[in-house]
């Protein structure tokens, strides 16, 4: 029984360190969950493409809403990213997440906007892998099985952090929706005889009841969300726990046939 294994990226293979600048009090949040402060407030966390500090401005575009707790996304035109004190925003949550983060794999960035498709903040997200995340890729992958990225995260950061795992780009899901990870592992159970959905947030349920096998990493560092516990299979503070969960699974599978 050959095993999929789909990991989140922020706080689940990545201590994230999150930048937000509030555009309106011209002050700088560090720490917060992202995710918790769009529902909160009620808008939409979209990710930037390109480089807010390129000299190319026109590269600079608007990507997927890929939170929001409104039903509906607001049209928005590339052209508000390239207004100066956006642009200014911007390269200063990337300046602040490299500087203060630190990362090997990169940084990200993205703006929330309000239900009228206005920027209210800039939000740069940097962070470095946690210890046990190489060994245990490297050991799933030794095993045979295939292992996946998919997350919010922007492309360019998400395919660094796949190279540097010995990921296959093409085993990558980048800039997804909460809807778009659940069709991932939805595609991946028809060939696959387990799949396991392995996040830390609500942004990753959905994908999580679309699996054969969701765990839940709740680490000392990330704030995962209480709600997530009674609908996942297992929860683990470690991702060393995953091999023998899987090798259990396969245990008991082999004794009922």
């Amino acid at each position: 029984m050959r095993a999929a294994i789909v990991f989140d990226k922020s706080g689940t293979i990545l201590r994230p360190c999150r930048v937000i600048y509030d555009l309106q009090r011209k002050e700088l949040l560090f720490h917060v969950n992202t995710l918790k402060f769009v529902i909160e407030i009620g808008g939409y966390l979209v990710n930037v493409k390109g480089d807010p500090n390129a000299k190319k401005q026109k590269n600079i575009k608007i990507g997927k809403v890929i939170c929001s707790p409104l039903p509906t996304s607001p049209k928005v035109s590339d052209e508000i990213l390239r207004q100066n004190d956006i642009l200014e925003a911007l390269n200063r949550v990337i300046f602040e997440a490299k500087t203060h983060c630190g990362s090997e794999i990169g940084t990200c960035a993205a703006v929330i906007l309000n239900k009228d498709g206005t920027p209210t903040h800039a939000v740069g997200l940097g962070g470095k892998l946690y210890d046990d995340v190489k060994e245990v890729i490297k050991k799933l992958r030794d095993s045979d099985d295939d292992v996946f990225l998919a997350t919010g995260n922007c492309r360019e950061a998400t395919l660094k952090c796949a190279k540097f795992l010995g990921i296959d780009k093409r085993f990558v899901l980048a800039d997804a929706s909460p809807k778009e990870k659940m069709n991932f592992v939805k595609s991946l159970r028809r060939f696959y005889g387990l799949v396991v959905m392995v996040g830390n947030d609500v942004n990753d349920l959905l994908a999580m009841r679309e699996a054969d096998l969701s765990v839940l990493v709740k680490r000392e560092s990330c704030d995962a969300s209480e709600d997530l516990m009674p609908e996942v299979d297992y929860i683990v503070s470690s991702l060393r726990d995953i091999p023998k969960i899987i090798s259990e699974i396969r245990r008991m599978q082999a004794t009922r046939s």
